[in-house]
């Protein structure tokens, strides 16, 4: 891990793309930036950016790489609660009251991660500046997206049989996408992590449903031939 806190202008645009910048002008960016006091590290793969138990006392926003949430059990089995992308943010619950992370956030290839002082968010500057007030308002609608995410995923793992959990989060991700055609963010092994099924069972369950015609891939490439709708129907 190494630390830096310049950041170049790509990554600056990478922030505005982001849910918790929205809105904001670009020229106002670096004087929010120096009002919030951000750092930029950046994590090598399989690097640990907060460790399941320690106090998540940063909200952090992915400037480039990848990374995902990762939850362990108690008899240590691995399960993926989602993946973090480019302008990602993760972090802000936990960090909002200094609270001990339940979940690990691991580097999937070298990342990096700008980290933010959620009480300098939260907390007005002296000349109260219009877009630190957008900024506040942000972080509610992240909050709110957040818990989407979670009920979305509640909805999956719930689903009765391990096919019906495939084609759940298959759908969830074309709907998300809006196209029939699409990649998911993870390989087998997170994919079964994230299901909460034995990787050997979800490839034989893939291959039943890629049979059936109702689903095609390649690798991380998707193709949702027939709704879970039209499946149930027939």
């Amino acid at each position: 891990m190494n630390e830096k806190n310049i950041l170049t202008p790509e990554e600056m645009d990478i922030l505005l793309r982001s849910i918790l910048f929205a809105g904001i002008r670009k020229e106002d960016l670096p004087h929010l930036l120096s009002c919030l006091k951000v750092r930029k590290k950046t994590y090598e793969k399989g690097e640990w950016i907060f460790d399941s138990g320690q106090k998540m006392t940063h909200i952090g926003l992915i400037l480039h790489g990848s990374a995902k949430i990762v939850r362990f059990d108690f008899w240590g089995n691995r399960h993926i609660i989602s993946p973090l992308l480019e302008s990602d943010v993760f972090g802000e619950s936990y960090a909002a009251d200094q609270s001990t992370g339940m979940v690990g956030i691991q580097a999937d290839e070298r990342t990096a991660v700008l980290l933010m002082d959620p009480d300098k968010i939260l907390s007005m500057c002296q000349s109260a500046c219009s877009f630190h007030a957008r900024l506040i308002r942000n972080l509610v609608l992240l909050l709110a997206k957040r818990n989407r995410i979670l009920n979305e995923k509640l909805t999956v793992v719930t689903q009765p049989s391990l096919r019906d959990k495939i084609l759940a989060y298959l759908q969830a991700e074309s709907l998300r996408q809006h196209r029939s055609y699409f990649d998911i963010p993870f390989d087998r092994q997170q994919l079964a992590d994230y299901l909460n099924a034995d990787r050997s069972a979800l490839s034989s369950e893939l291959s039943r449903l890629k049979k059936d015609g109702i689903i095609d891939y390649q690798k991380n490439h998707f193709h949702l031939i027939v709704s879970k709708e039209e499946f149930q129907e027939s």
